[in-house]
């Protein structure tokens, strides 16, 4: 009988939240990333007082990943926010352009030579990074926004993601976080139109991962080839978006 009765305490207080997003979904997504701010500052804190020695950045972004798997869990949103099977996605077709950006630009003059070990630890870190990133704001905030039409909720969703980055003030020079905050909501445009085209999450985190990781190894200088990658990507998610409806329902 408690068991029962804890189930559908679960039940109500998860309809409760989801009729507060649907009512106010930019309000509600204002929120949600606030939540993360603090909650991230507080994991990066406490990591660099606690395991100074083990990466505390990475042992922040571990924490983080746990927390968005967890939220995703507590709203029953893994297929809403576009963790689904390929028999969902639409228009795979579109993903061309976006790895041949992100994976092509970047080795017209080779690859910079690395140890195995870094390269499994930044695989690992910009794979977590990707799925937290993502799953957070194409899946949850997204989904969120989803009342306010396309056009507001990828801008919205775009805005609050440059804003969300602002916690790595934390590990990094000022200058450096508000360029990132910068590159963070023109990347966002892409990414939201990607997750929103192809009806899955997938890509996008893939590409995000992807993205990150072949900036560690271009023979290229970081900073400018992100600036042409996010922007030809905002361009194109911009071309992908125009003129197009989102089903009512998915």
């Amino acid at each position: 009988m408690p068991t029962r009765l804890s189930i559908s305490s679960s039940d109500n207080s998860q309809s409760v939240v989801k009729a507060f997003f649907a009512q106010r979904p930019v309000l509600s997504s204002v929120l949600i990333l606030a939540a993360f701010i603090v909650l991230s500052t507080f994991f990066g804190i406490a990591a660099r007082a606690l395991l100074p020695q083990y990466q505390p950045e990475f042992i922040a972004l571990i924490a983080l990943s746990g927390l968005v798997a967890a939220a995703l869990s507590l709203l029953g949103w893994w297929k809403a926010a576009g963790f689904n099977a390929p028999a969902e996605w639409r228009d795979s077709r579109l993903m061309v352009v976006p790895f041949l950006i992100v994976l092509g630009l970047p080795f017209l003059m080779g690859v910079k030579p690395s140890d195995a070990g870094t390269f499994f630890y930044l695989t690992v870190a910009y794979a977590l990074t990707g799925f937290m990133e993502e799953g957070l704001m194409r899946g949850i905030v997204l989904r969120v926004l989803k009342p306010t039409g396309t056009t507001r909720s990828v801008v919205i969703s775009s805005l609050l993601f440059g804003l969300m980055h602002i916690g790595n003030l934390l590990y990094r020079n000022p200058a450096i976080v508000f360029a990132q905050m910068l590159g963070a909501f023109v990347h966002g445009i892409g990414l939201s139109a990607i997750r929103l085209r192809t009806n899955t999450i997938w890509f996008s985190v893939i590409l995000h991962g992807l993205h990150d990781l072949a900036l560690k190894y271009t023979n290229f200088l970081a900073i400018p080839l992100d600036v042409v990658q996010v922007t030809l990507l905002m361009f194109y998610g911009i071309y992908m978006l125009k003129g197009w409806k989102e089903p009512s329902e998915e």
